[in-house]
């Protein structure tokens, strides 16, 4: 593939001042520009609050549509990627077609299916849509009637971002959980809170107790077994990033069964569980047997940056968007549709 220039049109947390670094859109952009790839970032949510005097997203809606036409009209792209980008409008996207109709738009999207309504409307006038969800899923939502192709991909780890846990000989948490406590959670983090003799690590239940930039990583150096608990584990193939950014720095991590979800990571990458007795059982077994534990973790580990990483991820997104056959047999291939 010739080296195409991108504008990649996503949050990418500037005003953050790097708390969120490990975000998908800088791994994305990460990996389509180590793939030899021109990527300019738009950051349209910041350039939405410095469009007007309080800092209002709202307010600067207008402005942010505007800017992302000059900017597209300056750059002239090949792609247009869109991450979570509510506040650009369809007729934005209408003329950026007309405008260009070499453009390719593709969109990705890996929150749960809420407070959605932009993006159905969307599906009429892009090419490509991809979701940290299974394609079968995708269709009872959006139904099959389409312009846009409907793609799965992973959550995405990267190498020069999370690294490995496995030369720690000290520990701070025997058991971490990072997430909010919601009610879908509530009853099993009420569980987990009630274990004996478990030195248990909980954040980002408030925001007063939030987990972010190198501590976040930090506190996983120091971690023996992680939680992903999301808040939809009944959905196909779906879980939040919080996945990728345990197994990718090397912790043993617990999850709930999740439909499908071992054609991502096997039964000795991470520790399913399917009840909270089973939960206990498993979390006591790995806690006094730590060869194990960490035989699995850096399986989980391993695969996450084998399979996942930004480079060969971007490079799948590429190869659906354009069409082109695919050059690897990617582990979640037969999801695409």
């Amino acid at each position: 593939m010739k080296p195409l220039r991108i504008v990649h049109c996503a949050n990418f947390s500037e005003s953050k001042y790097g708390a969120v670094y490990y975000a998908i859109d800088r791994k994305l952009s990460n990996g389509l520009i180590r793939n030899g790839h021109f990527v300019y970032d738009f950051s349209y949510r910041e350039v939405a609050k410095n469009a007007t005097f309080f800092k209002s997203k709202k307010f600067g809606l207008k402005k942010a549509n505007e800017a992302l036409l000059q900017t597209l009209a300056n750059i002239r792209p090949d792609l247009l990627l869109l991450g979570h980008s509510e506040l650009i409008t369809i007729e934005t996207l209408k003329k950026a077609k007309k405008a260009y109709p070499h453009l390719k738009i593709a969109m990705w999207w890996v929150d749960p299916f809420e407070k959605i309504d932009h993006i159905p409307e969307r599906l009429s006038v892009i090419d490509t849509f991809f979701a940290t969800t299974g394609t079968t899923y995708l269709k009872q939502i959006f139904g099959k009637n389409t312009y846009a192709t409907l793609h799965f991909f992973p959550n995405i780890c990267d190498d020069s971002i999370e690294a490995p846990s496995f030369e720690n000989q000290t520990y701070e948490y025997d058991l971490l959980y990072i997430g909010r406590e919601d009610e879908r959670r509530k009853d099993f983090l009420e569980f987990i809170k009630s274990l004996k003799k478990i030195k248990l690590g909980m954040f980002g239940q408030t925001k007063a107790n939030l987990l972010l930039g190198y501590h976040y990583y930090d506190t996983l150096q120091k971690t023996k077994i992680a939680l992903n608990f999301s808040r939809f584990n009944d959905i196909e193939l779906y879980s939040s990033d919080r996945i990728i950014q345990l197994t990718a720095s090397g912790v043993m991590v617990m999850c709930p069964k999740i439909p499908y979800f071992t054609r991502l990571f096997g039964k000795n990458e991470i520790v399913y569980f399917d009840s909270r007795e089973d939960f206990e059982t498993k979390l006591k077994y790995y806690l006094t047997h730590d060869n194990e534990r960490k035989q699995i973790a850096m399986r989980g580990f391993h695969k996450a940056h084998a399979s996942y990483n930004e480079i060969r991820t971007a490079q799948f997104m590429l190869e659906a968007i354009y069409t082109l056959p695919f050059s690897e047999s990617y582990e979640w291939i037969e999801e695409h549709a």
